[in-house]
């Protein structure tokens, strides 16, 4: 999952009070060279298996504690309605249960989305656009695609199937009310009760830019227009944005945008957080349909240049390593956060879809960076925030107290939790669509490892403080649904054979055809135009 409105303003500076740890590796090793066998069905299927176990894990201790709540927090049991309280964790895992053809949670689930009363919000009267349309409305969207496709067997119950549509419709219908601005920019809060919304002046690149998938799915499904034509309209703003100076180079933006006439607002920008997905889902747009969404592709390819060319970053005595920077204007600030870790994937995937060797070779350096980052840590997990010098620069020794910058500490975890965000993972699999390399389903095998030794508990799993102590330090009760949605479900895909799934990452250099695209939380929708 990308940015949400509820984490959005994150500490990305350098200068920020972390406690700092350091990571220790030879100058100069490329651990990416290390060579894997890959294993054999069997061997794949048992850890399929055991990553079916942990979710059944987390699902019956969620279940037991709070379902119908947003989420459980796994070390007090208790429960948490932050997305009011329409059943965040339920709703997030239909599709994962649906993949894992976990049958009795896959009903579970859908009996409580039919008796589900969007009219009313707990904790006030609005709910999140942004959150909401890729949690809980991708799922359901989701579920319609693969419930009426390669898992049409699981659910024989017409009852239940019909109240997955009708909820989604209505819900539809309330999230689209969101877009009832002069600019058609859409605001972040929504009264789904009076079709009303808050009077934001902004909204992010990424709130604003990341709906497109979604509603068009809504319009292929209903067969109604009006949906995607008002994400079409709010996307317009970001694919042909104004003023073009408040573009730092070609194609990348700043992180807000204005609600009354669409106007760019500033040029301080990343791949992470207030942006991220709004540049996954230009080039996801084209692949859900190749012939309505084409612009899209070429405004996604001018932002990945412009990344290539201008942005990208390699540390001190590492130039096998890419970080991606944040930016306020055309000064690079180095520091990255664990949400713009997906990039690496992004550029994999364009790399595949376009035929582009130079994208799916940078994409893998991020990949491989975010590898060097969990293996390089006491847990194999990686942090929250890091930051790095590409010149040993005075300012950087000072602040880290290094009395010599070289190879070994020319990058600094400045973050040390791990909130089980999927976004390295999530690279890996594309790493692993592109190239085969078993080194990719290592990694992440190593990470659900480590998962399950520092982050599980009686009922579920943890984000914990400190990545860096060996027993991750402390719990912090906080398990997310993108747990659900995400973390899961790329574990699982990561191990799963090509055999039977053609929902899988499809590489077109080898004439295959993706035929099905995952949304910003994981949640595989059917492709509606020519595959590509």
């Amino acid at each position: 999952m990308r940015s949400t409105p509820k984490r959005l303003i994150v500490a990305l500076a350098a200068s920020c009070a972390f406690v700092i740890f350091y990571l220790t590796w030879s100058a100069g090793e490329d651990r990416s060279s290390f060579s894997f066998r890959d294993h054999n069905d069997a061997v794949l299927k048992g850890r399929r298996q055991a990553i079916e176990g942990a979710f059944q894990h987390a699902w019956d201790g969620y279940s037991e504690h709070c379902m119908g709540h947003d989420s459980l927090h796994p070390v007090s049991n208790t429960c948490d309605d932050d997305f009011g309280g329409w059943g965040a964790t339920a709703i997030d895992t239909l599709s994962t249960a649906i993949l894992f053809e976990k049958e009795d949670i896959v009903r579970q689930i859908m009996i409580f989305i039919s008796k589900l009363d969007f009219a009313k919000v707990t904790g006030g009267s609005s709910i999140q656009l942004f959150e909401v349309t890729i949690r809980h409305f991708g799922s359901m969207l989701s579920a319609h695609d693969l419930l009426h496709g390669p898992f049409s067997h699981l659910v024989n119950d017409k009852t239940l199937r019909e109240s997955l549509y009708t909820q989604m419709v209505s819900l539809g219908a309330a999230l689209s009310c969101g877009f009832s601005t002069p600019s058609g920019i859409p605001r972040n809060w929504v009264d789904p009760t009076k079709c009303a919304t808050d009077d934001g002046q902004s909204n992010t690149v990424a709130g604003a830019g990341s709906l497109i998938l979604e509603f068009a799915k809504l319009s292929e499904i209903t067969g109604h227009q009006l949906y995607v034509e008002l994400a079409k309209r709010a996307e317009q703003h970001l694919v042909d944005p104004h003023p073009v100076e408040m573009m730092p180079w070609p194609g990348v933006l700043g992180s807000f945008v204005r609600v009354a006439d669409g106007q760019l607002m500033d040029m301080k920008g990343s791949w992470g957080s207030l942006a991220d997905s709004f540049y996954e889902y230009l080039l996801k747009a084209y692949i859900y349909d190749s012939k309505a969404y084409a612009p899209y592709l070429e405004r996604w390819k001018l932002a990945a240049d412009s990344t290539i060319r201008y942005i990208a970053s390699h540390p001190y005595g590492q130039p096998q390593y890419t970080f991606l920077p944040y930016w306020e204007g055309k000064k690079l600030f180095n520091a990255m956060d664990s949400l713009s870790w997906f990039a690496g994937g992004n550029f994999i995937q364009g790399g595949m879809i376009t035929n582009n060797q130079t994208l799916i070779d940078f994409g893998l350096s991020i990949a491989d960076t975010g590898g060097a980052m969990y293996q390089m840590t006491a847990t194999g997990l990686g942090g929250e925030f890091v930051v790095w010098t590409d010149d040993c620069n005075d300012g950087f020794r000072e602040q880290f107290h290094l009395e010599d910058c070289h190879a070994n500490n020319s990058i600094q975890i400045t973050g040390a939790e791990f909130k089980l965000r999927p976004e390295v993972i999530e690279s890996w699999y594309y790493a692993y669509r592109a190239t085969k390399n078993p080194k990719y389903r290592e990694w992440a095998w190593s990470a659900y490892r480590a998962i399950e030794r520092v982050c599980k508990t009686g009922s579920g799993f943890s984000a914990i403080s400190d990545v860096n102590a060996p027993n991750g330090g402390k719990k912090l009760d906080q398990m997310e649904s993108f747990v659900f949605a995400e973390i899961f479900k790329y574990l699982w895909l990561m191990h799963l054979p090509d055999h039977n799934a053609d929902f899988h990452m499809q590489d077109s250099r080898t004439g295959e055809h993706n035929t099905w695209v995952l949304n910003t939380e994981a949640h595989l929708f059917k492709v509606a135009g020519p595959p590509v």
